[in-house]
Order: C-alpha cells, then structure tokens, then sequence
C-alpha cells in the first residue's frame, strides 16, 4: 500500500546527542558494505587518499577508523609480531634437531611458495583475503615445511652413511616422494569439503580453508624441485667454506 494511506508522515528535528571521544566532540559514521560490489579495504583505502584528507584540509577535523577497521589493524599488528617469534621458533627447533645453521634455511624456504599458492587459491575461488585467511597462513607456514624435514632429514641420514652429496639429493627426493604426496594430500583431501560447503556457518572458515588447500598444494608441487635445489647450492657453499677455511688456517 501506498505509505500515505495508512500513516500520516510528519518531519521533525529528533533527539541531538552529543558524542566525545578523548574529550573532543565527535561524530560517528558508520555504513554496511556491498561485497557484490566492493569491500571494505577499498573504500577505507579510497577514503584515505582522497575524501577524508580533503575534509581534514578544509573544515580543521580530525578523523579516524574505529569498530571493525580498527579492530583489525590490531589484530594485524598482533599478527605481525607473532609471524617473527613464530619464524625465529621454527628456525631454533630445525636447527637444534639438524644441528646446522644453514639446512633450517632450506626447509623454511617453502613458505614463501606456500603463501603464494594461497594468495593465488583465494584469486582462483573469487575470495577475499580476511583476517581468517591470514590464520590460515599462519597455520601454513608450519605445515608447508613438514615435507621439507621429510627430505632434509632422509638426506642427512644418507649423508651420514657416507653417500656422495649428488647421490644423496637425488635418492632422498625418490625415496621420500610417497611419504611427501601422501603427506599433503590426506590434508588436502580432508579440507576440500569445506571449500564448496554452502552452509552460512562455513562460509567464515572458507578463506582460512583455501589458504591451507592451495597453498599446501602449491608447496607440495615445488618441495621435490625447489628444495632439493637450494640444497645442493647450501652443500656447495659449505664444502667451499671450510675449504677456503682450512687454507687460511694452513
């Protein structure tokens, strides 16, 4: 029904309130996002460079992002300082086990392609890149670098019962490349389920889900090639370290 056959509509000035924030008046603003049609980053980014500076420079206010936005920045921030200790603890345990400086470089060289492959997996599925997404990387990077110990361990072994460095690549990336597949895949099998769940419940775990199957397959793809590669450069570094260490030492 038309509204003015059943209401009489009459404008008025409603209740003022006034807002404060650090004692200084406010106004606050606040809007619901379209995500057919963009996201939140952009139009805060798009803010940013060009409407709200604009108005700082003109009317003398202050602005600032608040509920959500800054919840986020925090958590991001949090999340930043956490990625260090959680690199720097990979890194002591690899090295305590391997009880080398250089094999923990190696193994945790993964990660950068295990974190591409997830970046690329939430541009193939049309996802945004949430904040549950970057839990997803974080989970990631102590996943990707279980198929790397795998090799790195069986060619220590190999090493260690005197086979040549050449040999001992190329045996472990052949021995341990079922352990490897089985590896990733049972994971990836297990959370490719939940990557086509429609359900409303799922959809805040998809993105953290999509970073863990595209980039675990992308690392996966890569440890037989990348690792057994940068390996050999490491061997080869170090055997001309301690050469070049026992002629100064002569």
């Amino acid at each position: 029904l038309p509204f003015g056959t059943v209401a009489e509509l009459v404008s008025r000035q409603g209740f003022e309130a006034l807002r404060h924030a650090d004692s200084r008046l406010a106004v606050q603003v606040s809007g619901d996002v379209d995500r057919t049609q963009n996201n939140a980053g952009r139009i805060i980014a798009s803010l940013q460079d060009g409407v709200l500076p604009e108005l700082a420079a003109r009317y003398g206010i202050d602005y600032s992002f608040q509920g959500r936005a800054a919840d986020q920045a925090e958590t991001i921030g949090d999340m930043q300082m956490g990625l260090v200790f959680a690199l720097l603890g990979i890194y002591v345990t690899l090295a305590w086990v391997f009880g080398s400086y250089g094999w923990p470089l190696v193994v945790m060289a993964i990660i950068p392609f295990g974190i591409l492959g997830a970046l690329v997996g939430h541009w193939v599925m049309g996802t945004e890149l949430t904040v549950l997404s970057l839990f997803g990387l974080f989970g990631l990077t102590g996943i990707v670098v279980n198929n790397a110990i795998i090799l790195v361990s069986f060619y220590q072994t190999l090493r260690d019962e005197g086979m040549e460095t050449s040999a001992a690549i190329v045996e472990a990336s052949c021995q341990r490349l079922r352990a490897v597949l089985l590896t990733s895949l049972t994971t990836i099998v297990g959370l490719v389920p939940l990557l086509f769940e429609r359900s409303l419940q799922a959809q805040f775990l998809i993105p953290m889900a999509i970073s863990l199957v595209f980039g675990l397959a992308v690392a996966t793809a890569l440890v037989l090639v990348v690792i057994p590669a940068l390996l050999s450069w490491h061997e080869q570094w170090a055997e001309r370290l301690a050469a070049w260490r026992g002629r100064v030492s002569a």
